[in-house]
């Protein structure tokens, strides 16, 4: 059943009960009318015939009473809602009033007359030498409040068809809104992601198309910008493939056909292991347990097996394919480059300069992403949720009387509010949002005030010159420094006391950070993967500038000094 059929039905079926409601409260107040009619006219017309019994025995000069009163009641004819009749003493009618000819085209079925029908109220006078009987009728009565009642009920059947054509039209014209909003999706579930909506009249109509445009307009550049960055991947010089979570190759670019001879149709779909050595195949498993707890590995050299069996060397990098949502390790990443001995001579210059490139691009790219996921969740999802809540709100506010569409309301703003908080909660951690619109003091300084409370017995210090405005790559690699030498004090360094510094050098930014752990032997970063402190060090070497460690037990000290304009 169509919800345009639905909605005419429902206001049908309000309309017949308030017509039943508004026909039933006129015949209970005609059914009154009637009882209190027939009562007074009763009660009238046997206080007429006692005056009138007892004038003529009070002059008996009239005559008998029975031959004077006849005449009378001959004179006075019919009397409203009473019948009168006149007995002789054997019991003889005399004479009786004639019965009511109001409305007498007027037929009312015969369960209206039992139910407007009052009570009947038989009187009898004794009279010299007679008899009267006095009874209510309340015929005419009941035909007049047929008359009215049948009258109310045809105009009423007229209005009601009248207005359920004209409810019907009116859907039919509001809901022309909705098939085209149900076309547009169905299309969008189709792929056809440059489905438009028109401009509705409708202002909730207009609402929910402007925000489907804009949402077809996100996902259309979030499409185009994963074709690019597939195009990327086929046209980049090092061989990349992506494994699923059975070790299986479901992508092979060009590069890792021209570096291993396998095509595409021929890899797709088969184990990993086909192009690793069998001594290399425990390094193989413990690389990729290592990445299936959402950690890298980068530029790990290892060997390889080409389709015809030749052994090469190879620069490997395996980043988790992980899913946010499920919050699980999907599969992973890997990029290889031979690094042949013919060729490393020559290209390791090369090699390290494109490398430094590269990584610089992948974490602009990474915090351009970070950002745009962070400003499309807030500003889409952030409205579905709340015309959710408004939506669920208002189904509530008009289910007073149904207690499960009013329970399944709130269930549903109690998720709404869930999906709420966590939303923002993954947008502070992609990209905390007052360094844009704050600065990056000012978000150093919500940090350490989290920091404080979140770890209430290590105490911090931040002190800050005024350094005006700065671009937004060094505010948010000064930040992600300061981020990373946080954590690293949490699992490593064991101090109770930290101190952070930034300030404005002539053209330069000095940011140093000093803890008073344990300490470590900085010698151990030349042997080691040590990936947190490498990155500090590359993020400060592509701003162009310098980076200091020095560590002993007395704790340890990063200072960096990046040039500004």
């Amino acid at each position: 059943m169509s919800l345009r059929l639905r909605l005419n039905l429902l206001i049908t079926a309000i309309m017949v009960l308030f017509l039943i409601g508004m026909s039933f409260v006129l015949v209970k107040s005609s059914k009154k009318a009637i009882e209190e009619g027939v009562e007074s006219s009763h009660r009238v017309t046997l206080q007429l015939l006692d005056t009138f019994i007892t004038s003529s025995v009070d002059n008996p000069d009239w005559g008998y009473t029975h031959e004077v009163i006849q005449p009378f009641l001959q004179e006075l004819g019919q009397v409203r809602s009473n019948i009168i009749s006149l007995y002789d003493l054997n019991n003889h009618l005399l004479y009786r009033t004639p019965d009511s000819t109001y409305r007498n085209d007027i037929s009312p079925p015969s369960w209206f007359v039992n139910f407007m029908a009052p009570p009947k109220e038989i009187n009898s006078r004794m009279i010299r030498y007679g008899r009267l009987i006095i009874q209510s009728s309340p015929s005419g009565s009941i035909r007049e409040a047929w008359y009215h009642t049948s009258n109310f009920l045809l105009i009423s059947l007229f209005i009601f068809v009248i207005i359920n054509l004209i409810i019907y039209w009116l859907m039919g014209r509001w809901f022309a809104s909705i098939s085209i909003l149900i076309h547009g999706i169905e299309n969008f579930g189709k792929g056809k992601f440059k489905t438009r909506l028109p401009n509705f009249s409708i202002s909730d109509f207009q609402l929910i198309a402007k925000n489907f445009n804009k949402m077809g307009g996100s996902i259309e550049n979030f499409t185009s910008e994963n074709r690019r960055l597939a195009l990327i991947s086929q046209q980049i010089a090092d061989a990349v493939m992506i494994l699923d979570a059975d070790q299986k190759i479901t992508f092979w670019n060009k590069s890792a056909e021209v570096l291993f001879g396998y095509k595409q149709s021929e890899i797709i779909g088969k184990s990993v292991e086909i192009i690793v050595p069998k001594q290399r195949l425990n390094e193989l498993k413990s690389n990729l347990n290592y990445t299936h707890r959402n950690k890298k590995i980068q530029n790990l050299e290892t060997r390889r097996i080409t389709k015809n069996k030749k052994t090469i060397d190879v620069s490997l990098s395996i980043s988790p394919l992980y899913d946010p949502e499920k919050k699980m390790v999907m599969g992973d990443i890997v990029s290889m480059r031979d690094i042949s001995e013919k060729l490393k001579a020559e290209k390791s210059k090369i090699a390290l300069d494109q490398n430094r490139k590269l990584t610089a691009l992948i974490q602009e790219k990474i915090e351009d992403e970070r950002r745009s996921l962070a400003r499309e969740l807030h500003d889409e999802l952030g409205q579905y949720v709340s015309a959710i809540k408004i939506f669920a709100q208002n189904i509530k506010n008009k289910s007073e009387s149904n207690i499960d569409i009013k329970n399944s309301a709130e269930s549903v703003t109690s998720a709404a509010n869930q999906i709420y908080d966590g939303m923002h909660n993954i947008i502070k951690k992609l990209r905390p949002g007052s360094l844009d619109n704050l600065g990056l003091i000012e978000t150093l300084k919500d940090l350490v005030n989290a920091w404080k409370t979140q770890y209430p017995n290590i105490k911090c210090n931040f002190e800050n010159d005024d350094i005006g405005s700065i671009s937004e790559e060094i505010s948010i690699n000064v930040y992600r420094i300061i981020q990373e030498s946080m954590n690293n004090c949490v699992k490593h360094a064991k101090s109770d006391e930290i101190s952070i510094s930034i300030r404005k050098i002539n053209n330069n930014l000095e940011v140093v950070f000093r803890d008073n752990g344990v300490g470590f032997d900085t010698k151990i970063l030349k042997n080691t993967k040590q990936f947190g402190l490498l990155g500090m060090r590359e993020r400060i070497q592509g701003l162009n500038g310098k980076f200091e460690l020095h560590s002993n037990e007395n704790g340890t000290l990063i200072k960096s000094l990046i040039p500004i304009k």
